[in-house]
């Protein structure tokens, strides 16, 4: 995870609706935004002349492990958003920007910590799923964990906030998926990520289809190396077995340069439906 995250931040491209319509994206007919998210340049939450809508409050949540997590709550938040690299999203100015938010939710930033911690912990479905149902969501406010949760998060983070909507539903059913690390397979050594989707595509495909749909908003950048086209192909495998997903290309990179835009333009995404 990487990136300045200074400027307005890359355009959007080329809305895809999957699994329906999922296929190249054609940049010929690209369009800035689209009806849901009508975002041009970068949201208007990283933006200091954008009004603070609310009070949002930040706690530190000790953890047995010395990562702690961070809350940011409103008054009388909607939602609970579970977001992975929690520390990254800090230094650049998250805090701020979610009192700039349209709809009141809040958000648990979960740290990665290490190279060698994240590489442990994100990719494996298992393994982050347990992480935070056992670890991160009982360190929450009770009342929190009444409130619907999505769960966010960018490369291995993404590949996380995949797995956990797709197999631990109950954990959140919900995901926004940036950059989503779909060619990881836990047998290999770390490889670009060229043609072929990995474990997680793997596993949904021998799957049978789900009565309980879940929730995925796919983003991918056409600067990263083939991670729009690992996207393109991991989101029909993910709607065969009952998942809504929607597919979005950025100008960007594999950078919070345009993840950090592209979180508040998936968000409002979905308050739109």
């Amino acid at each position: 995870m990487s990136g300045s995250g200074t400027g307005r931040g890359p355009r959007r491209r080329s809305p895809v609706d999957a699994p329906a319509a999922i296929g190249r994206c054609r940049w010929g007919e690209a369009r800035l935004g689209s009806a849901t998210s009508p975002t041009v340049g970068g949201h208007p939450v990283w933006e200091p002349s954008t009004r603070l809508r609310r009070r949002v409050t930040a706690t530190t949540v000790p953890q047995r492990d010395g990562h702690d997590l961070t809350v940011l709550a409103p008054d009388a938040p909607v939602g609970l958003v579970v977001l992975f690299d929690g520390e990254r999203w800090l230094e650049h100015g998250i805090h701020d920007a979610w009192k700039r938010a349209a709809v009141p939710r809040a958000v648990v930033l979960v740290p990665s910590g290490s190279l060698d911690r994240r590489r442990a912990l994100l990719p494996h479905p298992e393994v982050v799923a347990a992480h935070v149902a056992d670890e991160v969501l009982p360190a929450v406010e009770p009342a929190l964990l009444d409130l619907p949760r999505i769960v966010a998060g960018q490369s291995y983070g993404g590949l996380a906030a995949a797995a956990i909507a797709m197999l631990r539903p109950d954990v959140a059913r919900t995901a926004i998926v940036q950059s989503g690390s779909f060619h990881f397979r836990a047998d290999e050594p770390p490889r670009r990520p060229r043609g072929v989707v990995g474990d997680l595509g793997a596993v949904l495909g021998a799957r049978a289809r789900s009565g309980a749909a879940s929730r995925l908003v796919l983003q991918a950048g056409i600067g990263e190396a083939d991670m729009l086209d690992l996207a393109e192909r991991f989101a029909p495998i993910a709607g065969d077995v009952g998942a809504a997903v929607t597919l979005e290309a950025y100008d960007g990179g594999h950078d919070m340069d345009w993840w950090r835009h592209g979180l508040f333009d998936a968000l409002d995404q979905l308050d739109a439906r």
